[in-house]
């Protein structure tokens, strides 16, 4: 059977089972585990902001490919509009053929293209495509390389014993308290923040519920500032994930701090710097973009940049959108990342 064979279409109800098989043979051949159907319906079927999946199906029903995004409300020059994530672009290994343009994947990839990459439906397609979905993206389906790689900003805990600069001008009011779920303090903190993004996604307490807390990835601990008693506004806020992608790094996933608030930065600085040391990591990483005005706070207190395995690309569907004013504007974290 050939690739102009294959059903292209939208996912359908009922079809979980052969993603499933599909992904996990697949992702099975570089020993990058399976995928459970729990996280599948957390990942898909449960996403506040919906679901967009398009499949190539043998006209006897096995799942030979996939495109899925990962729809999300984001903000753009003001605007709330929606954003896609590019995920889990897989296709079975009968039908790579290298990258002809009659291929499975490819057929698959622009069926997504031309029904849903429209302004109409969303304002830009993102995602971190590996080595390989960032060569073929790149060639042949108008990704942009925004930031190529991403700089990782980070601190080496074994390089030494005292943190004190971490913490320097750190605000002495408050706490800083450990959230079971996202509530409506969170949302009070996005619309003080929401004015000052020019480009990323919108963390809502809807959001970030889903992401961190409903996620079957546990690990995520959510950390806020208060103003005054645990009762109090929220300051700030932070996720911490221990151990990320295997290696005893602390990955600081989300990051929630107004762009002047020097203390606030500090305080939850040395709050995750601490949090590291005691859970054993060797290591603090974030992602702030190059111009963001927080990052310059945190190269201050001990931190220092490199160069990460990650890619971020765009594929903008709004005409006003380009590659330049993205990689100035965009905010983006390591949460945004499909690693969970």
């Amino acid at each position: 059977m050939t690739a102009g064979d294959l059903i292209i279409r939208p996912f359908e109800p009922g079809d979980e089972q052969g993603v499933l098989e599909l992904f996990n043979t697949v992702f099975a051949e570089d020993d990058e585990g399976v995928r459970s159907l729990e996280h599948w319906r957390w990942e898909f079927a449960q996403n506040p902001a919906g679901r967009c999946v398009v499949l190539g199906v043998e006209p006897g029903g096995r799942v030979v490919a996939q495109y899925a995004v990962l729809p999300t409300r984001a903000v753009y020059r003001g605007k709330e509009v929606q954003c896609d994530q590019g995920i889990d672009s897989v296709v079975h290994a009968d039908y790579r053929r290298g990258l002809r343009k009659d291929g499975a994947f490819l057929r698959t990839a622009r069926y997504y293209f031309d029904t849903f990459g429209q302004p109409e439906y969303a304002a830009f397609g993102y995602g971190f495509p590996n080595k390989q979905a960032f060569r073929v993206g790149v060639k042949l389906l108008g990704y942009h390389p925004v930031h190529s790689p991403i700089e990782t900003v980070a601190r080496n805990l074994f390089q030494t014993d005292d943190d004190t600069e971490v913490g320097r001008d750190a605000c002495p009011d408050g706490q800083v308290i450990l959230l079971e779920r996202f509530d409506a303090r969170v949302d009070r903190l996005w619309e003080r923040l929401r004015p000052s993004v020019q480009m990323g996604i919108a963390r809502t307490s809807t959001y970030l519920d889903w992401r961190y807390v409903a996620c079957p990835a546990k690990g995520y601990r959510s950390f806020a500032l208060t103003e005054g008693d645990a009762d109090g506004e929220f300051r700030a806020l932070t996720v911490l994930r221990e151990n990320w992608m295997g290696p005893p790094i602390l990955a600081i996933s989300e990051w929630m701090v107004e762009d002047a608030d020097v203390g606030a930065a500090a305080r939850l600085l040395a709050h995750a710097v601490a949090h590291a040391r005691a859970a054993g990591q060797a290591r603090v990483e974030l992602w702030l973009r190059p111009g963001h005005p927080q990052r310059r706070i945190v190269l201050e207190r001990g931190f220092f940049t490199e160069a990460s395995p990650f890619h971020l690309c765009l594929v903008p569907y709004e005409p006003s959108l380009d590659a330049e004013w993205a990689r100035e504007h965009w905010d983006f974290t390591i949460g945004d990342a499909d690693i969970f």
